[in-house]
């Protein structure tokens, strides 16, 4: 058993001597890299530490010093993300829709997901891009806001939402960690963790299926999945992207039917979907 900082190339080479489970493609090491930082980055009770410039260790060897690392910062359009093919996708939702939404667990979606770079997924119709989205609710109310100018979408400016979230950019993929549950969820919520600060944390998250519509080429371009934040009372909630949404205000719930987010469609779909649950 090795008891000193590894890079992640010496762990993915160590791991293919093992015959461990590994990520794959040309070059696992950054699958590992990125599954580990992500992991120390997001997970209070995370089990690893970077030391150095891509060495990773254990937080149980206390002879060592974590070192800190600024959170990425990629152009939105030039990043690699997670899509499916779009016969694949059908097929998977084919007879699985429950009231607004489609029952597909989001370990199916990943196991058929392939990284594509972002501008030619929205030019290639045959592809769906996966959206990891969020709804937050604390108490009986709903968090909304604005989208602002800086978009990259021109259609969203200035549009009021209550889904939260962005793409699933390909290294965000969970190859590392894929048979468990709770890390899987950890990656899929990684743009939440980059776009909301929440004092407390929230209390608990519940996967609420996939989203999909499919009046539009671009609606069918895209599919959410959805889950629910639910937040302890009085929690403060702070926008880490203020130049990308403006205004976070939380609507109360029992009046959301007539507010101006139901002008946009997936936050229209989500609020129908939990209407006809209750």
């Amino acid at each position: 058993m090795c008891d000193r900082p590894l890079s992640a190339r010496a762990i993915a080479g160590q791991l293919e001597e093992r015959a461990s489970t590994a990520p794959g493609g040309a070059t696992p090491w950054k699958t590992i890299g990125a599954r580990l930082a992500e992991d120390i980055r997001s997970n209070a009770g995370s089990r690893f530490m970077r030391v150095g410039s891509g060495m990773y260790a254990l937080i149980s060897w206390n002879e060592l010093v974590a070192v800190e690392v600024p959170a990425r910062r990629i152009n939105p359009l030039d990043e690699d993300i997670l899509v499916v093919d779009q016969d694949v996708f059908e097929e998977l939702k084919s007879g699985r829709r429950v009231r607004r939404l489609y029952d597909v667990g989001y370990g199916s979606l990943l196991k058929v997901a392939r990284p594509v770079h972002r501008m030619r997924a929205e030019e290639d119709h045959g592809l769906v891009q996966l959206i990891p989205s969020f709804l937050i609710f604390r108490e009986d109310s709903v968090l909304s806001f604005r989208r602002t100018r800086k978009t990259p979408e021109q259609r969203l400016h200035d549009s009021v939402s209550i889904v939260f979230g962005g793409h699933l950019q390909a290294e965000d993929s969970p190859a590392l960690f894929a048979d468990v549950d709770e890390q899987v969820e950890r990656f899929l919520f990684r743009e939440l963790y980059e776009e909301l600060g929440f004092s407390p944390p929230f209390v608990r998250s519940s996967y609420c299926g996939v989203l999909h519509l499919e009046d539009t080429a671009f609606e069918r371009q895209h599919a959410g999945v959805v889950f629910a934040i639910e937040l302890r009372p009085g929690t403060v909630v702070e926008s880490l992207e203020p130049g990308f949404h403006s205004g976070l205000r939380f609507i109360p719930w029992d009046g959301i039917s007539s507010s101006p987010v139901m002008v946009d469609r997936w936050s229209a779909t989500c609020v129908a979907h939990m209407l006809e649950a209750e």
